[in-house]
């Protein structure tokens, strides 16, 4: 967690502080080794969100391209009181999570229920036989920036990451950054669409809610 309430104000970890989680209220310490990723934990060792990941540098990355206050935004259902933290939450009602470990699709589907309008960003590095084959794999893209790919191998990064809401998977600066446009789990061949990152945040925070092939406003 990057963000507690120190104060009354959301504040990040500093080393040796306690703050109080904006999202349940109970209290949280900071954790500031020299090989993790500063942050908050609960004192209770059990986050109240039960889809949460510990976060990376790649999840900073990410979510420093959107303002900070509209990071970990908490989420709670009216009649059920279930609660979760979304990762970026744009004043227009968009729910971007960024996704590096595997989850199981019934988790995919529940995030996608719960969120509703919402899209995904895969770590697509987390594997560097993945970004790899994905290159070897695909096509030339087109004058859309739309390639065809076959996927060989083990990895079921596609399979794990075809679902009904937009996803988008990062291969990193060299293998690029590409919406999973579609994908056939029987025979593994898909359609991508290459992304440029900076439209796709310009995008994203516009209020736009329906992204075209390749990342761009729907036709």
């Amino acid at each position: 967690m990057r963000f507690a309430l120190l104060e009354g104000r959301r504040a990040e970890a500093s080393p040796k502080i306690r703050a109080l989680c904006p999202s349940c209220g109970a209290e949280v310490v900071s954790k500031c080794g020299k090989h993790v990723i500063w942050h908050w934990a609960h004192l209770s060792r059990t986050h109240c969100d039960p889809w949460w990941e510990q976060e990376t540098e790649w999840h900073r990355v990410w979510k420093n391209r959107f303002p900070q206050d509209w990071q970990e935004i908490s989420a709670r259902d009216d009649d059920s009181g279930e609660l979760h933290i979304a990762d970026v939450k744009t004043p227009y009602g968009l729910v971007i999570e960024f996704q590096r470990s595997t989850i199981h699709p019934d988790e995919v589907q529940a995030r996608e229920d719960f969120y509703k309008t919402m899209i995904w960003v895969v770590d697509g590095c987390r594997s560097d036989a993945d970004k790899f084959n994905f290159s070897n794999m695909r096509g030339r893209p087109n004058q859309d920036s739309i390639a065809q790919f076959q996927w060989f191998g083990q990895s079921t990064l596609f399979k794990r990451w075809h679902t009904t809401k937009p996803v988008f998977i990062d291969f990193g600066p060299e293998h690029g950054f590409w919406r999973i446009l579609r994908f056939d789990v029987k025979t593994k061949q898909g359609l991508a669409g290459c992304v440029d990152i900076s439209g796709f945040v310009q995008l994203a925070s516009s209020g736009a809610t329906d992204f075209g092939a390749a990342g761009g406003p729907a036709s």
